[in-house]
């Protein structure tokens, strides 16, 4: 097990979107090791070796792994905050445990564009979303402002198969039990 235990240090509110909070958390273990490793599962995760850092997007928001800290940004609740730590705690801990078998991705991965999700999406700009057209969607989730789940087209049988490939273009972190 790499990482033991974190400690909520810091709740604010975002500057940007009132209704948000980003929490910052302490962890009991430097979890650098497996920065490498998790870059090469997580296909929207961007890698800075020299600092060390790794960012991605959850459904949720965006996230920050440092070496003894991870930052989560726009939940709306500390309830929220606290689902997602403990789901990348078991996903740091679980990608550790299987390192041998995953190559490690030591550079920085290109970063997914609005382009790549509005592949994926209807194209019927339906605005159910409350945007004019599904490419501000992808838009508006590329900043956090949108999930998956805000479009209702993507919950019906015939865009099943684009919801899956946008759950696997947008990383393992796209879980519906955290993204709730």
């Amino acid at each position: 097990m790499l990482l033991r235990n974190y400690k909520i240090t810091k709740v604010r509110r975002s500057l940007c979107h009132p209704e948000w909070i980003a929490v910052r958390a302490e962890l009991s273990n430097d979890i650098s090791e497996v920065f490498p490793y998790l870059n090469a599962i997580l296909k929207n995760a961007v890698y800075t070796p020299r600092v060390p850092s790794l960012n991605f997007k959850m459904e949720t928001g965006f996230t920050s792994l440092m070496p003894q800290g991870i930052d989560v940004g726009q939940v709306l609740y500390k309830e929220d905050a606290i689902k997602i730590l403990d789901y990348l705690r078991e996903l740091i801990n679980d990608t550790w445990e299987r390192r041998e078998s995953i190559t490690p991705l030591y550079e920085r991965k290109g970063e997914i564009k609005a382009k790549d999700i509005v592949d994926f999406l209807p194209k019927t700009n339906c605005r159910e979303c409350g945007l004019p057209t599904c490419f501000a969607f992808a838009v508006a989730m590329m900043r956090g402002q949108k999930r998956l789940k805000d479009c209702s087209a993507l919950s019906k049988p015939e865009f099943a198969e684009d919801k899956e490939a946008l759950v696997r273009l947008l990383g393992t972190v796209a879980s519906e039990d955290v993204a709730e």
